[in-house]
């Protein structure tokens, strides 16, 4: 019986990760070569499931699967609040954002380190450093602070040794300030441009005041905890 060498061992174990990503990529690629109006489609989209026994779980899916490829947070929420208001779109926002970072993670974790560790960037390196140091607090800090895509910090989190409870655990609290501004300045917005006097525009202005202050105090945690 031949034995399977460990190069040919990885080759096997790398095809389910290669052929994600794929999919990743091959979706990505339609969303910017097709006529593709994103705001309004989502919105069709979620108006037309909104009545309907699986509006959650459609909410959900299209959440995550649209942040997978890379969709920015601050259409997606603002999407949800248009058609479930602000509380159902943030824990329908979360749930959603819970799946995606756990499928990059997994996909991460299961194609290893190698490939991104050799053509990761300094950014890139020094997030994947702080993630494999800290676990918990560099997960939940990191997604306070703009600096390298989510789907990237997933994926990049996967290819380190921290455990995924402490990956998903500080994700899932670092998210909730971020996610939950973003939700009530989108209704505040909706308010204000309804009609809904200069309370609506200060609900928003304290929220993007907020949005930046929070920003502000994610960088220092995350250049604290780089200097440790």
């Amino acid at each position: 019986m031949t034995e399977e060498t460990p190069s040919t061992a990885d080759t096997k174990r790398a095809w389910p990760a290669l052929i994600v990503l794929a999919v990743f990529a091959a979706i990505s690629l339609a969303a910017m070569v097709l006529p593709f109006d994103s705001g309004t489609q989502i919105l069709d989209f979620l108006h037309h499931v909104k009545e309907s026994p699986f509006a959650a779980p459609a909410a959900i899916l299209a959440f995550a699967a649209l942040a997978s490829i890379g969709a920015p947070q601050v259409v997606l929420i603002p999407a949800l609040v248009v058609v479930f208001g602000p509380w159902l779109a943030l824990l329908y926002a979360w749930i959603g954002k819970m799946i995606h970072c756990s499928a990059g993670f997994f996909v991460g974790r299961y194609f290893g380190a190698g490939l991104l560790r050799k053509h990761a960037g300094p950014k890139l390196t020094l997030v994947m450093e702080q993630l494999a140091k800290r676990g918990f607090l560099a997960s939940a800090a990191i997604r306070l602070v703009p600096t390298v895509p989510s789907v990237v910090v997933n994926v990049a989190a996967g290819c380190t040794p921290m455990r995924y409870l402490d990956f998903i655990a500080g994700a899932g609290v670092g998210s909730i300030p971020k996610m939950t501004l973003i939700a009530f300045a989108g209704d505040a917005a909706m308010r204000g441009m309804s009609g809904g006097g200069i309370g609506a525009w200060l609900t928003l202005a304290a929220a993007l005041v907020l949005l930046i202050l929070i920003a502000v105090i994610g960088r220092e945690s995350v250049k604290r905890l780089s200097e440790k």
